[in-house]
């Protein structure tokens, strides 16, 4: 979650793509092996090792052709193509030129990159080949010290001291409160107006989550409007040209970026306000007000963190919980996501019936609820092995983000072409991205040959730890087992389902520190409905928008009840 802004347009940077034909006195290579035959392996999982080499050769980079494509017309480049065509722009251009390309977005020589084996050798050379690239508003927007704009040794040391409030082990004590959240906001939904605005009340739910497990507010609806409208106004100031006057889409996302940080600010006074009541001689910690949020958790870190030499102030934790915030904005598409390829009524979006998913989820429950009882935990979501496979399924058509941007920091080769130093390199996170609205929803794809969950929530290195997340304990198995956790379908695709990469929270050192927390707000959001709901979608074959975000253009209208 820790990402922030997603695929946004306004992107400025004083970096120019190289000239054509210079000499380089050393090739950087993205091929697999090292000189000399040796493979120099940089942490990627085992099945996908396409890893870097390098070789002192003064002509044979500079006579490796750039990738195929276009640089479109001058100053604007394609980007006009982009944001009219966003659906069917990589579509087109990769069945062209493959799954590396040229183009130009916004007067900058920037390189698509699609297919796993090819992004993961890139996200694998941070700080070697390339560097982390967002758009010059991101340091005002989300922060200078955000996780976003943090590099090198600074970047390792903040994520080791903030992770630990992300991580399933923290996060699995909040889970009763997100269930107990997310059931009076979806009873609030079928007993309200119908149809309700599916995308509107996703999106104020995600909200409600964000509000209540890491600013440790009530998760009320007044606080999740105001939290949507500070998130929509920082949207907008990322799609606009910076010019801060008060009138201006800067100058209001500007403003929502003040609103914001004072409320975390007011969460860090009261995290601190509580471990002093706690450490209270005279007051014994039954009596001291409750407290219990990851902002808690991450002001705790900063002291241990302090107590060690390692300076974490108080702007930081405020830059980074802007970049939480941001990473959060994508979890409410993926719950519309759901409500619409569950819809019971009809079939989903790409034509295939959905009663049968909707009908194992609910047997999946019934089970879960005749070993645990009612309630909803940590425990039972662990036993979600096909919800797991569902929730996989919805990020892999919804990525938190659609592609991760770096730049090339030296000339590279990349599959057999040239990358120069200083163009934009966007990596797409999985084939969906491609076909947004002629997806098909196929959860099988994500099951083991034993109908276990695999895992793509990991990073190399740590792949069964990861594995075992909320909701995970089937993957971490299969892991165990010999199945790959980073591959669709690791232990065998189900029922012809095709395997697919899909790196929904990146790869590598930038890995999202938020993935724990989505996998478990969706995974509780399955459970809720399936338990207990039913319901049809106004146009079950609604299109979705891609630029600047993903959004149905008819707002997802659903009609709501309670199963008899």
């Amino acid at each position: 979650m820790l990402r922030g802004p997603g695929p946004q347009l306004w992107m400025r940077s004083s970096s120019r793509g190289a000239k054509i034909g210079r000499a380089y006195p050393t090739a950087h290579h993205i091929d697999g092996r090292a000189s000399g035959g040796r493979p120099l392996h940089f942490g990627l999982h085992p099945c996908h090792r396409p890893c870097l080499r390098a070789k002192a050769a003064q002509s044979g980079l500079a006579e490796l052709p750039l990738p195929e494509g276009s640089l479109g017309l001058p100053v604007v480049g394609e980007t006009l193509e982009l944001i009219t065509n966003g659906d069917t722009f990589g579509t087109s251009r990769r069945e062209r030129y493959g799954d590396v390309y040229k183009t130009n977005i916004l007067g900058a020589p920037t390189v698509m990159v699609y297919g796993e084996d090819a992004v993961r050798a890139v996200l694998a050379a941070e700080d070697r080949l390339v560097a982390s690239d967002w758009p010059q508003v991101t340091s005002t927007l989300v922060g200078p010290d955000s996780l976003n704009l943090l590099t090198g040794p600074r970047h390792g040391a903040v994520k080791r001291a903030l992770s630990d409030a992300f991580a399933d082990r923290a996060l699995r004590r909040h889970v009763p409160a997100i269930a107990e959240l997310v059931q009076d906001y979806v009873t609030g939904w079928a007993a309200g107006p119908q149809p309700t605005a599916g995308f509107e009340s996703c999106q104020l739910l995600s909200q409600a989550v964000f509000d209540r497990v890491v600013l440790g507010g009530a998760g009320s609806r007044d606080r999740a409007a105001q939290l949507q409208a500070v998130m929509s106004a920082l949207q907008a100031g990322f799609n606009t040209p910076p010019v801060q006057l008060p009138f201006t889409a800067y100058g209001k996302a500007v403003a929502a970026r003040q609103e914001f940080g004072q409320l975390v600010s007011q969460s860090i006074q009261r995290s601190r306000q509580h471990t002093a009541a706690s450490a209270t001689v005279s007051v014994s910690p039954s009596s001291a007000p409750a407290f219990d949020c990851a902002m808690s958790d991450v002001v705790a870190a900063a002291a241990a963190a302090a107590a060690t030499g390692t300076a974490l102030p108080d702007s930081l934790l405020v830059d980074n919980a802007a970049a939480a915030f941001f990473g959060n904005a994508s979890t409410g598409p993926s719950l519309a996501k759901a409500l619409q390829h569950l819809a019971t009524n009809a079939a989903g979006p790409n034509g295939g019936a959905t009663g049968g998913v909707m009908a194992a989820l609910r047997q999946e429950q019934q089970d879960i609820v005749s070993r645990h009882g009612p309630a909803i935990t940590a425990e039972a979501l662990d036993e979600m092995s096909y919800g797991t496979a569902v929730a996989r399924e919805l990020l892999r058509i919804t990525p938190a983000v659609p592609a991760v941007f770096r730049l090339a920091l030296v000339d590279f080769e990349l599959q057999g072409r040239r990358i120069p130093k200083g163009w934009r390199v966007w990596c797409h996170v999985g084939d969906s991205v491609t076909r947004y609205n002629k997806d098909q929803f196929q959860p099988e794809r994500w099951l083991g040959s034993s109908g276990s969950s695999t895992s793509t929530t990991g990073t190399a290195g740590d792949s069964t730890a990861a594995a075992a997340t909320t909701g995970g304990a089937a993957a971490a198995g299969a892991v165990a087992a010999g199945g790959c956790p980073m591959h669709a379908g690791g232990g065998g695709a189900a029922r012809g389902a095709q395997p697919e990469y899909s790196l929904p929270f990146g790869s590598g050192v930038r890995t999202c520190l938020g993935r724990n927390l989505v996998m478990t707000e969706l995974l509780v959001v399955l459970a809720v409905l399936a338990r207990g709901y039913e319901w049809e979608a106004v146009n079950p074959a609604e299109q979705w928008g891609v630029v600047p975000s993903p959004a149905p253009k008819e707002g997802l209208r659903v009609r709501l009840h309670r199963r008899l």
